[in-house]
């Protein structure tokens, strides 16, 4: 290979973070150059590789699709980069790391892995950072985020969880949802249109549900789940969520039809920095426990 060939490793982080922002403006503002340097790397750069990696747009620039998979090559090399000191070294993994999640993704899938994390890397410093509000938590907020999201960037993926796929769910003890006369079933109160619930599956199946039926709006998931399990109503399982419950026999299927929607859940970076090890290894054991 020739360097000569390479761009250079400042144009390589100037293209990321444009990727990241979206925006010349931003990511000047961010690396403390102007937009005219910024705009100037990025064009040497698609010179160089022969291609056009952003498309202009009046609100700001967009990945096309070379980009995209460029963006994807470039942030994994700065980030084996940037680790490779440490690794080199090989010194343990320590130091902080925020995860950001919902406290449904944090009490039904992460608080299980909890003890499996402490083993496997025992001088983390953990901080959960639990909001159901995915758009009101900033980038700088976190080192790595559980998120459900119908259309996520690609530069932010490092790995989907589980599909939005929903069935009824109920405790062993409660009949099928169609033979209750007068079942509870346990709503939420989601102001998120990209959410599904009830009525997206009730409209899908064409189960119509009797006069009786009584409809409870516990506005927490994990409540939701905690009062299924123990025989007071039925209440709509995201299977990712509650696989653990459904494999162990603590909950079952309340109806045999499960809905597929749009979205799903992701393990996600944030966009504007590189990984530190310590993110990278992190994100890696929760791959491979959702795997498992």
């Amino acid at each position: 290979m020739e360097f000569d060939d390479v761009p250079s490793l400042k144009t390589l982080i100037a293209f990321q973070m444009v990727a990241r922002c979206g925006s010349f403006s931003d990511a000047a503002t961010l690396l403390g150059l102007t937009q005219s340097g910024v705009s100037r790397r990025i064009q040497r750069l698609e010179e160089h590789l022969g291609v056009e990696l952003f498309r202009r747009l009046a609100s700001g620039v967009a990945l096309t699709r070379i980009g995209e998979e460029y963006a994807q090559e470039v942030g994994r090399a700065l980030d084996t980069l940037a680790n490779l000191g440490e690794r080199s070294l090989g010194r343990r993994v320590q130091g902080r790391l925020t995860l950001a999640c919902s406290r449904a993704v944090g009490e039904l899938w992460l608080m299980p892995r909890l003890g499996g994390l402490n083993t496997e890397f025992p001088e983390l410093e953990l901080k959960l950072l639990m909001d159901d509000n995915w758009g009101l938590v900033r980038s700088d907020e976190y080192d790595l985020a559980i998120a459900f999201l119908v259309h996520p960037r690609p530069d932010q993926i490092l790995g989907q969880l589980g599909r939005e796929e929903m069935v009824p769910v109920r405790a062993p003890s409660l009949p099928p949802l169609v033979e209750q006369s007068r079942p509870v079933i346990f709503a939420m109160e989601e102001t998120l249109k990209e959410w599904t619930d009830w009525g997206n599956w009730l409209s899908e199946t064409g189960v119509r549900l009797p006069e009786t039926t009584r409809r409870w709006k516990l506005n927490d998931y994990g409540m939701a789940i905690r009062a299924a399990r123990s025989g007071v109503g039925v209440a709509m399982g995201w299977t990712w969520l509650v696989g653990e419950d459904l494999a162990a026999g603590q909950l079952v299927p309340a109806h045999p039809y499960v809905l597929l929607g749009r979205g799903g859940y992701y393990l996600l970076r944030p966009q504007e920095r590189h990984m530190p090890q310590v993110a990278r290894r992190v994100a890696d054991w929760l791959l491979a426990s959702n795997s498992g």
